[in-house]
């Protein structure tokens, strides 16, 4: 049998790691993960909300999540609002420079009340 290939067996593959052994891991099927520009933790794309930036640098909350552009998502939490307006996070994750962060503000601590 000359210059016939032999075949090697297929090496083993390791099976996936469990959510357990990852941590916090979302499990599978559980819809989109989004990480928050606050505290930088992954979460369900239900639990986080989502800022757009309009009309170049005034940031506004997207309610329904489809807006055009670039988007930050930020859980309704007083302690995310405080470490993402703290460290910038906002005008950064939006690539903007001096964007008004005010309304956003405003809105999400009257959200974070209602709850």
């Amino acid at each position: 049998m000359a210059g016939s290939a032999t075949r090697l067996p297929r090496p083993l593959r390791e099976p996936s790691p469990s959510p357990e052994s990852i941590g916090t891991a979302p499990s599978p099927g559980s819809g989109p993960v989004r990480t928050c520009v606050g505290c930088r933790e992954r979460g369900p794309r239900s639990g986080l909300v989502r800022i757009v930036a309009v009309e170049g640098t005034v940031l506004v909350l997207d309610e329904r999540g489809g807006a055009p552009g670039r988007g930050a998502w930020l859980h309704v939490q007083e302690r995310c609002l405080d470490r993402a307006l703290a460290r910038h996070a906002l005008p950064r994750a939006l690539r903007l420079q001096g964007a008004d962060a005010s309304q956003v503000e405003a809105a999400l601590r009257a959200a974070i009340r209602s709850r």
